[in-house]
């Protein structure tokens, strides 16, 4: 009984004449040129899946560097925020320290060498290093 075109059976059967089962029949130059071929196109799918693997880790090598450099810059810029934030305080205490009479009245005097009444304003100079003499060792300055 022969299978009806169409039918389960005959596709079955036409499966069954695979190239694989007309391979057989053919000389050995086709068989060899076939089975290159075969390997070769093997070859190429696997080439391909390297290289869209390597390639894909080196797009994920990339975006973790960047991210790294990132983080260093935040890192910095939170680094420098607070500095700034300290500078401010200081800065913004100083100001109250100057809007102060108390502290700025001394200052004052102090600086412009201002002297209140009944007060006498005495100014201390050090006195000047003597030169000297050739052959003669520079005394060093003390503390006192």
């Amino acid at each position: 009984m022969t299978a009806r075109r169409g039918s389960l059976s005959f596709k079955i059967v036409r499966f069954a004449r695979s190239p694989r089962a007309q391979r057989q029949n053919l000389s050995r130059p086709w068989r060899v040129a076939l089975r290159s071929a075969s390997i070769a196109g093997r070859s190429l799918v696997v080439l391909a899946a390297v290289f869209i693997a390597g390639t894909f880790t080196v797009q994920i090598w990339r975006v973790g560097a960047q991210n790294m450099r990132l983080h260093d810059q935040i890192a910095t810029t939170q680094r420098q925020n607070e500095h700034l934030r300290e500078t401010t305080q200081r800065l913004e205490a100083r100001i109250r320290r100057l809007h102060n009479p108390d502290y700025l009245v001394p200052l004052i005097h102090e600086q412009l060498g201002l002297a209140k009444p009944k007060e006498v304003f005495i100014e201390v100079k050090p006195a000047p290093i003597a030169p000297a003499a050739k052959g003669e060792r520079t005394p060093l300055p003390t503390g006192e």
